[in-house]
């Protein structure tokens, strides 16, 4: 044992133990151990990005602690690292950074340097997350874009086309005009705008005028029918007959159908290729023709003096055209909600294109069920995903048009006889880039490549499976891995991403093995701003993650993100900071007086509470009590701990070290401890003992949560091994418990309280000298008594069963006490 310095140097300290346990490997996972002694975390990989906020500490801070109780519980931890870093948010970082346009060079050259620009930026990731002590082993890293991804996502698709789950077909889809790519309905987001709904006049072929309600006036080029509800009296008349659109003077069908809402707008509505989902689903049922008026990058086609313009000029320039002809019946403000992309924020186009789509929609009930199947940490979180899925109106869209993602492992066949058939790779050929590789049998002038890639949430779908190394039994690099991690035990992630990242992984689990991904979900929240607004560049509210930890200290950092609970969104808080440097100030003075004691032990080692409490070297009752406190606690942060509660946990563990071992504990034993007057050298023993346990084991259960400051500490009073070795976690066999002693305790702390009143309502320091003190409520043991005499520093201490009740009473009325100050007058108060 040697003593603390005296001040805490958290750079320092920090720095030393990162670089300690990075070179020690206490982290790494062993592989050679059997599913029943390993526990799995499927971690969330960051998106490539560019940017570090505060949301990655916040959440990945939480998924350690976890990790860190884990594996201190004795488990064989999986915890790896991985980087979502193919997709849109790459290219865009890689346009922005290197000045450059992906479609307007080559594509090899482009994917080369979003390969240079990757690397840069996951660099910055480790660094941030191995300053904030995350317990990853790093060995295990991996991402979405490298071969190993590549070969498992390929696998994955060609599982899912085998089992007639994966299609390719020519329909409407989703189009983003800036971004120039199709996207899924879990990329979608309604945004509220203002618009114009318009009254504008159609008129039959005989000449009757027609009103028509629309928002999109620059629809009309790709108007195809007219549809008013079989309901509707005001429209029974035109029951066959044909409309003339204006302008354009196309003649369309007058349509009945009972999903036309009469009471909006005029009650007639046209229908364009493709408006809305509406517009698909009449198109469909009525099999009706299709006019495209707009371009994959956003400009008018097919229509006339307006091709080339963009949709908003086209809008305002037809709403004008029709003013001018005397076809604007009417034009009213409304409130719109308008479907954007989520990622470039663009309205959404809709256009018939040749994509891939996974099945989902005749699939809703099983993935409910497997959903059901997991634990959901908070429970309530589920029903977002059960919403979402109940809400599906359309098969998962898994390609994209763009240049940095894992390609299909798939040609076009133009052999004659077989144009147009799929042609997929061979399971050894993977990872194929079919730009440049070629299907078994073929050459390259009988091949056309696609030139698609996947939605990066289609490869991090299987971010299990990417660290496991197989899709299924039959389509895998180890197997043996996969068996010994699938399912996982843990999905921890943000509740945004349920809808995407959550409920896509469950797609896959459900398609590749009838299996649930992992077995419990640990959802976060958000980490907001002061104002409880979200962070943002804009908003100017963004707290720089790297800066906060050199101010703070890491532990500080993560005792903040200790506070909040799951699934609740927490603000950045100035006080939270203060008072985790608070708490790691008196963990550091506090061990300082602790280990002034220990040099009291003499070499003396003590083994388990239980043990030296069998072995008669811890008897005093206040010893016993604090370790049976001991025992409670640790009961309860380690069933906080298994519920992935580690706000609770923290909770638990805080209570015990600030208020009954710090106030009460210490205070109540200290001159035991001491012992000046030499005359109870085996209570003062059984003190230091005591002592002992309880610091040992407030520095294990804080461990996960502030891993430097406990290691450190740790290192120098109790020399041990490292707190972060599996199976350092306390043992309740090892650990003490006597309700009588725990209630003796409570007495205890109860008249110490109104001694403490007594003297503070007078103004007395809490050294002034008492000569009586009686009580009431409660008697209590010798062992205490005394205890309690030299805390009060009282002469005289006994209980008194017939004390008057008017004496001071606690706030609960149950105790009293009566005191005497010692004056030379012996005047009473």
């Amino acid at each position: 044992m040697s003593s603390l310095p005296e001040k805490y140097n958290s750079q320092e300290v920090e720095k030393k133990w990162q670089e300690t346990w990075d070179k020690t490997q206490v982290y790494a996972y062993n592989n050679e151990e059997g599913r029943e002694s390993t526990f799995s975390i499927d971690t969330p990989p960051p998106t490539v990005s560019g940017l570090l906020h505060m949301g990655h500490i916040f959440s990945y801070t939480q998924t350690d602690f976890i990790a860190r109780y884990q594996r201190m519980k004795g488990m064989n931890v999986f915890y790896p690292m991985g980087f979502d870093d193919n997709g849109l948010p790459t290219e865009r970082l890689v346009e922005k950074v290197k000045g450059v346009r992906a479609g307007k060079m080559p594509r090899a050259d482009f994917i080369k340097i979003c390969e240079e620009v990757v690397e840069e930026s996951e660099q910055e990731f480790r660094a941030l997350f191995k300053e904030i002590a995350l317990s990853v082993d790093w060995t295990q890293e991996y991402q979405t874009i490298s071969k190993h991804s590549r070969k498992i996502s390929q696998m994955s698709f060609i599982d899912l086309f085998n089992k007639d789950l994966a299609y390719r077909k020519f329909s409407p889809t989703f189009w983003d005009p800036v971004d120039r790519t199709a996207i899924a309905q879990a990329e979608i987001e309604d945004k509220e705008r203002k618009g114009y709904m318009n009254d504008i006049a159609f008129s039959t072929a005989n000449g009757e005028e027609v009103i028509i309600a629309t928002t999109r006036p620059e629809l009309i080029p790709a108007c195809v029918a007219v549809f008013y509800n079989p309901l509707d009296g005001r429209y029974a008349h035109l029951a066959g007959k044909k409309a003339i659109t204006p302008i354009f003077n196309h003649e369309v069908s007058i349509i009945a159908d009972e999903s036309v809402n009469p009471e909006k707008g005029t009650g007639l509505v046209m229908c364009c290729t493709f408006g809305d989902i509406q517009d698909i689903e009449w198109w469909k049922k009525h099999n009706l023709t299709t006019k495209e008026c707009i371009s994959l990058d956003g400009k008018m086609v097919n229509s006339g003096k307006y091709d080339g313009l963009k949709v908003e000029e086209t809008k305002k320039q037809i709403i004008e055209d029709l003013k001018t002809l005397g076809l604007l019946r009417k034009q009213e403000e409304v409130t719109q909600f308008v479907k954007c992309a989520e990622r470039s924020g663009a309205p959404l186009e809709i256009i018939p294109t040749h994509q891939w789509y996974v099945t989902l929609l005749s699939h809703k009930d099983a993935l409910i069920e497997k959903g059901r199947a997991c634990n959901w940490y908070p429970d309530y979180m589920r029903v977002r995903l059960e919403n979402w899925i109940n809400g599906l109106n359309q098969d998962w869209c898994i390609s994209r048009q763009r240049f940095f993602g894992v390609p299909f492992p798939a040609w076009y066949s133009k052999r004659s006889g077989e144009e147009g058939k799929i042609l997929l790779a061979d399971i050894d050929q993977l990872p194929v880039d079919p730009l440049t590789d070629l299907p078994k049998g073929y050459t390259r002038k009988e091949v056309e490549p696609d030139y698609d890639v996947m939605d990066t949430w289609a490869t991090s779908s299987i971010s299990p499976q990417l660290n496991t190394s197989a899709i299924t039994r039959s389509l895998a690099i180890d197997y043996d891995r996969h068996q010994k991690l699938y399912p996982f035990d843990l999905r921890p992630q943000a509740h945004e991403i349920i809808r995407t990242w959550g409920f896509y992984t469950i797609v896959k689990s459900l398609f590749h093995e009838d299996s649930i991904p992992w077995k419990n979900l640990m959802i976060s929240g958000w980490c907001l701003a002061r104002d409880k607004t979200k962070m943002s560049k804009s908003k100017g509210n963004v707290v720089t993650p790297k800066e906060l930890i050199i101010e703070k200290g890491s532990d500080v950092v993560r005792y903040w993100a200790s506070t909040s609970k799951l699934g609740v969104d927490t603000a950045y808080s100035e006080e939270l900071f203060k008072i985790g440097r608070k708490l790691v100030n008196k963990l550091w003075n506090a061990s300082k007086f602790a280990g002034f004691h220990f040099a009291k032990l003499d070499g003396n080692q003590p083994t388990f509470p239980q043990e030296d409490i069998n072995n008669g070297k811890i008897f005093e009752s206040l010893d016993l009590w604090i370790l049976s406190e001991l025992h409670k606690t640790i009961e309860g942060a380690t069933a906080e701990f298994d519920k992935f509660e580690y706000s609770d946990a923290r909770v638990i563990i805080e209570d015990f070290f600030w208020n009954a071992f710090c106030d009460n504990y210490l205070e109540l034993v200290k001159a035991r401890a001491y012992d000046e007057t030499k005359l109870n050298p085996k209570g003062q023993m059984s003190a230091v003992y005591t002592i002992y346990h309880c610091l040992k084991h407030i520095l294990i259960l804080f461990a996960p949560l502030l891993p430097h400051i406990t290691e450190e500490i740790n290192h120098h009073i109790f020399s041990g091994k490292s707190l972060h070795k599996r199976g350092s976690w306390p043992k309740l066999e090892n650990h003490y418990f006597k309700e009588k002693l725990y209630a003796q305790g409570a007495v205890a702390l109860q008249v110490l309280e109104l001694v403490r009143k007594f003297k503070s309502e007078r103004n007395l320091s809490l050294r002034v000298p008492l000569k009586l003190v009686e009580w009431s409520g409660a008697d209590l043991d010798s062992s205490v008594l005394n205890d309690l005499r030299l805390a009060a520093n009282a002469s005289e201490f006994k209980y008194n069963r017939a004390l008057n009740n008017s004496s001071l009473s606690s706030l609960d009325g149950k105790y009293s006490i009566y005191a005497e100050i010692e004056q030379h007058d012996d005047e009473r108060i």
